[in-house]
């Protein structure tokens, strides 16, 4: 009877280690599992990410462009009126482009879904850090100069341009607008003193919007590079 109670204890206690090990084993596979989750959710998120920044440097750079454009314009518009006396096409189309004020707008899916499933499932700590910057700081602080510029356009330039232009819809050019003024209205237009100023005004504005808008694309360059490196890594 003693070996045979023997016998079940042992029995018993193997019972017992086959089910710990069991259950250890299911554990290790449900976090292996957990971890080829994240893992492949990480990924998919860079992923994403790189898309929507692919996305917001080409926008990026556009503006810029248009904004080097307008302090051209700026400054052919002031030499104009002081060199000729007569209003011309180039005038007219130079002086349409004062009133054009480019807006970026992010692409940020990525980004909020990155947000929903939590921040930290990016391993990498400096590249988290680096996201995080650029979408909750650089972004929104650009943001503040763009919504500058637009409340100096509405508050001062807009309303001196219509006061000596008549802005007219144009297809065939580049921003699709032309600003007619007549010879007397020109004549006006070239002793009114605080319109050259409204131009010298123009320009500062865009100036400092284009000036932050390169930082931008300098930060969205490094961050793709970031991200391609760190893609590469996880596949």
């Amino acid at each position: 009877m003693e070996n045979n109670t023997s016998k079940y204890f042992k029995y018993a206690i193997g019972e017992i280690v086959l089910v710990v090990i069991g259950i250890l084993i299911a554990l290790q596979i449900n976090t292996w599992n957990k971890q080829n989750e994240e893992h492949e959710l990480e990924l998919k998120i860079l992923q994403e990410i790189r898309v929507n920044l692919k996305l917001d440097l080409n926008e990026i750079q556009e503006d810029i462009e248009i904004m080097a454009d307008i302090n051209a314009a700026c400054d052919d518009v002031n030499t104009y009126l002081r060199t000729q006396e007569s209003p011309s096409e180039k005038f007219f189309n130079n002086a349409a482009i004062l009133r054009v004020t480019p807006h970026f707008d992010p692409n940020t899916s990525g980004y909020g879904l990155l947000v929903s499933k939590g921040i930290g499932i990016i391993s990498s700590d400096s590249l988290r850090n680096d996201i995080s910057l650029h979408y909750e700081r650089l972004y929104s602080y650009y943001k503040r100069y763009e919504e500058e510029r637009l409340r100096f356009h509405a508050l001062h330039s807009e309303p001196k341009l219509i006061q000596h232009f008549t802005p007219l819809y144009d297809e065939t050019q580049k921003y699709y607008l032309k600003h007619k003024i007549s010879q007397e209205g020109f004549n006006i237009l070239k002793k009114d003193s605080a319109f050259t100023k409204v131009i010298s005004a123009i320009a500062y504005e865009n100036s400092s919007v284009k000036n932050r808008a390169e930082r931008v694309e300098k930060s969205i360059l490094s961050l793709i590079k970031s991200l391609d490196n760190e893609i590469k890594s996880l596949q």
